[in-house]
């Protein structure tokens, strides 16, 4: 799974840091992407990317 957040469009709300925080971290005011989500972390990323305010959130599965 690959994940990466549109920084034009996140308006850095911390919803995706506060689901999954080992994933997610708001830097400057936008979510950035500190790795790729561990197995047991991939529901709720997918969660936090379906769940984004301003759909920031894009995830590749492959």
């Amino acid at each position: 799974m690959t994940v990466a957040v549109d920084k034009g469009r996140c308006i850095g709300c911390g919803m995706c840091a506060h689901a999954v925080p080992g994933v997610f971290q708001i830097v400057e005011n936008a979510s950035t992407v500190l790795r790729p989500p561990e197995a047991g972390e991939a529901n709720r990323t997918a969660d936090a990317a379906n769940g984004c305010p301003v759909n920031a959130i894009r995830i590749q599965r492959g």
